[in-house]
């Protein structure tokens, strides 16, 4: 019994660790429309970038709305069950930093399918962002995200106030919470 319980918990502690990156296979979706789509009873909207936008264009296309606003940027996906557990733990303190002028950003692929990934986001407060297989594709690459979740946060200015997304994994909710403080306050 003790071997079977020891075992349960190293299956459940790889499991959320962070996913690595998953195959390519759903590519046949369709490019991220043009329209922004909030619902009026909730507090999160979707919102895009062109689908022809390539390379070192992605990243600055995603955060010029938030210039002067510390964000918080969440690179995940909809099959990712580390990434649905990580945003269930963010929650505890996300309204708080929320209030305190924190932006909350969630950036997904193609590999999300867009019925799942719309019936999803609407729990999730925060900009959402779909991009295509070659976009999102590109980022990873360029930001070096070897698996998701991921995260980058933010200064006011645009520059780096923390990443991880060199290890990936969600870093918990005292990490997050310290630096979003500490980015706040400059």
């Amino acid at each position: 019994m003790k071997k079977l319980t020891i075992l349960f918990a190293a299956v459940l502690a790889l499991g959320t660790l962070s996913c690595t990156k998953k195959s390519q296979a759903a590519g046949t979706e369709k490019s991220p429309s043009t329209e922004n789509v909030q619902n009026a009873n909730a507090a999160y909207k979707v919102k895009t970038i062109s689908p022809s936008l390539k390379g070192a264009d992605i990243l600055p296309a995603i955060t010029k709305d938030y210039a002067g606003k510390v964000v918080l940027i969440d690179f995940w996906a909809t099959w990712c069950p580390p990434c649905r557990a990580a945003m269930k733990s963010i929650d505890e303190i996300k309204p708080a930093l929320a209030k305190k002028g924190c932006a909350f950003v969630y950036v997904t692929g193609e590999t999300s399918p867009e019925a799942t990934w719309k019936q999803m986001i609407t729990a999730i407060d925060g900009d959402h962002y779909r991009l295509t297989k070659e976009q999102w594709n590109e980022l990873i690459a360029q930001l070096g995200i070897p698996g998701i979740p991921a995260y980058l946060l933010l200064n006011k200015d645009g520059s780096v106030a923390f990443s991880n997304l060199s290890e990936g994994g969600y870093p918990g909710n005292e990490i997050i919470q310290n630096n979003v403080e500490v980015a706040l306050t400059k």
